[in-house]
């Protein structure tokens, strides 16, 4: 079979049409067709249902679209790993949880730009559980995300560790945890390693599990303790960056609990080219560096 008809086959799919899939892929629409329909006739199956110009999947189509997106990414590695030299030059895409893209990627983006300004570089922010599958589904190739992560496709190095702390909004009356407790956790998504390792010590001391507000950013989030609503749980490192701006209150989270180690993940048979292993390696060592001051 042809790999360029696995790519035209997906175009169609994504776009939904032949004449967008030709002029996204600079064919003319009887060349698009024409793939389609050896493909189908390889296969021996209908892959799409023709409706007025409008392409759609057949139950065929939506089995063979995931193997395509696979074949086609494997394809993108192969290619790198052949052209790869000693000088990182390809593009690179990794991931990284909100908070460690505030407060810990900036500058480390920064710096490898400036030692590498040919590498042109992609960030997807998820959680931690959204990242592993992009890792996983060859969407990005590596990812800053909670550790440590236990999966046989995936390899995972130690980078930091984050100091987990309750914040609450500021006042003069001493801290008592029954009134944090009946304020909403906010939190940026409802399931991340920093909420479950807090309400986990609330059941251990025998309280119930805090309400949940999903709120889309930190800022926001921040925004809302300051004037009296909620509270949340976020590394040291996020409340430190932002100490000068806002007015609210942290309390550590005792150990082990407390403590959440970030590790940076990739596929085991992903082909690690001259650009991710620099970044690996800059990252680790600058990281240190930040973390001795």
């Amino acid at each position: 079979m042809d790999i360029n008809a696995f790519k035209v086959f997906r175009t169609v799919a994504v776009e939904g049409s032949v004449t967008k899939a030709a002029r996204r892929l600079s064919y003319v629409q009887s060349n698009v067709t024409a793939r389609i329909q050896q493909l189908e006739k390889e296969l021996g199956v209908p892959l799409f249902y023709r409706e007025h110009r409008k392409m759609t999947l057949t139950p065929a189509g939506q089995t063979l679209l995931p193997y395509a997106n696979q074949l086609l990414k494997i394809l993108h590695e192969a290619t790198t790993a052949v052209l790869d030299s000693s000088v990182p030059h390809s593009p690179l895409s990794i991931g990284a949880m909100e908070s460690t893209a505030a407060v810990r990627l900036p500058e480390i983006i920064a710096q490898y730009h400036q030692l590498h300004p040919q590498v042109e570089l992609q960030v997807l922010t998820a959680p931690t559980e959204v990242l592993i599958e992009a890792v996983l589904e060859r969407e990005i190739e590596g990812g800053f995300v909670d550790g440590p992560v236990h999966h046989p496709d995936l390899v995972d190095e130690l980078t930091f560790e984050e100091r987990l702390v309750l914040v609450t909004s500021p006042s003069d009356e001493p801290f008592r945890l029954e009134d944090v407790l009946s304020e909403p956790l906010l939190m940026p998504f409802k399931r991340c390693v920093y909420l479950e390792r807090w309400q986990r010590w609330l059941k251990e001391q025998g309280y119930r599990p805090a309400r949940v507000m999903e709120f889309g950013t930190l800022d926001g989030i921040f925004g809302c303790i300051e004037n009296g609503f909620g509270v949340t749980v976020v590394p040291y490192s996020v409340i430190a960056a932002v100490a000068n701006q806002r007015r609210v209150r942290r309390f550590p989270i005792p150990d082990p609990h407390g403590v959440v180690p970030t590790v940076f993940i990739r596929r085991r048979d992903l082909y690690v080219t001259t650009a991710l292993r620099t970044f690996i390696d800059f990252a680790r060592s600058l990281l240190s560096k930040l973390s001795q001051r």
